[in-house]
């Protein structure tokens, strides 16, 4: 690789950028918008083999759409292994930002970063599509030990990093909250609103529809409090997409069941703001997750949380929330206990860290 005298060239896995955001695209979004702030000399060049949108619209951003009709036919992750190093090698990369944990074929000359969100494919390989949990098997150990740096979301993650494979994380860059969208807003009148279409009062789950969000264990649970006499007039939100695996779930939730279920889809994050402030009680059940980003919203937005007791989601929620074991008993109590205590005074987000803090530390990890 030639002396860097021209601006740095940093590639960026733009596989995390394809359809709607939530997870881990918006933290690959957001991370990306900050970088091109912090390094303004810089040259960025986001590769995919399918559309996506860029996360800035500059002449120093650049989409590496693969053409070929073959290539867009390809799995993704099989596209960044056998094609996605090619192209960094054209565009003569000097670093490369791995934002799904996966890393191209690179010359090792070229500086990269592995971000890792969990280890799902090693603690509930049964709650993942088959080719994803293939591909992570396949690949994922070799590419964290040739990384030049890892990056873990949380300290759970990075902890697990340590006793599954040997690899301490270099940096944990935790995902933020943009806290003036997801932000309490005092005299909010209860009943429908043009954001919601919801009649309160309800309590709100957010969630792709797959396995290891345990929702189908939350709505089974809800239906038998229903049963026993509680929570008449109350409704269960889901607000997420549907995944994979969930066909049971599915079954469940049908359109004028009269169960007090009610599913909204995908929601942008305007209207996920205003379903997290008219929510009674935020419930995320996950039986594992890499931090818990929606605990950070509706905290944020002053809702009451009750969610799993996981190290990782501990991380998230801090000491403002009620935490419980993912069973139907835990979530049953949890729920009736919370519903009992104040809403969260949102003190804890102005010591969390921003989108900026992430991007700063992601910056040296890719320039150093």
């Amino acid at each position: 690789m030639d002396t860097i005298t021209r601006p740095m060239r940093i590639g960026i896995d733009g596989r995390p950028l394809i359809g709607r955001r939530s997870g881990v695209g918006r933290y690959v979004y957001e991370l990306c918008r900050q970088l091109d702030v912090i390094l303004p000399a810089a040259d960025f060049f986001v590769y995919a083999n399918v559309g996506i949108e860029l996360p800035v619209l500059s002449d120093r951003w650049h989409l590496r759409l693969d053409h070929s009709s073959l290539m867009s036919h390809l799995k993704p992750a099989i596209w960044l292994k056998w094609r996605c190093g090619s192209l960094c090698a054209a565009d003569r990369i000097d670093a490369f930002w791995g934002g799904l944990s996966l890393l191209p074929k690179l010359d090792p000359r070229v500086r990269s970063v592995s971000t890792v969100y969990d280890l799902t494919w090693r603690i509930a390989p049964q709650s993942m599509g088959r080719l994803h949990r293939l591909s992570f098997s396949m690949f994922f150990q070799g590419d964290l030990r040739r990384a030049t740096h890892v990056a873990a979301i949380s300290h759970g993650t990075a902890e697990r990093l340590v006793t599954l494979y040997g690899r301490p994380a270099d940096a944990i860059i935790t995902p933020a909250v943009d806290q003036t969208l997801f932000q309490s807003i005092d005299g909010t009148e209860s009943g429908a609103d043009s954001g919601t279409n919801i009649p309160s009062p309800y309590i709100l789950a957010v969630a792709t529809w797959e396995p290891r969000k345990n929702l189908e264990l939350l709505v089974r649970t809800w239906m038998k409090m229903r049963d026993d006499g509680l929570m008449a007039g109350w409704n269960l939100v889901l607000v997420g997409g549907r995944g994979w695996k969930d066909s049971r779930l599915s079954a469940l939730v049908t359109p004028g069941s009269n169960n007090g279920v009610i599913a909204t889809g995908y929601v942008d994050d305007q209207r996920l703001a205003d379903f997290y402030r008219r929510a009674e009680l935020f419930i995320f059940p996950s039986s594992y997750e890499g931090f818990g980003i929606p605990v950070r919203e509706a905290l944020a937005c002053g809702t009451r949380v009750v969610a799993s007791d996981i190290p990782e989601i501990r991380e998230a929620g801090g000491g403002d929330c009620v935490y419980v074991e993912p069973t139907e008993s835990g979530l049953r109590e949890g729920i009736l206990q919370a519903l009992k205590q104040a809403r969260p005074d949102g003190k804890a987000v102005q010591s969390w860290p921003t989108w900026q803090d992430g991007a700063m530390t992601l910056a040296r990890l890719l320039t150093e």
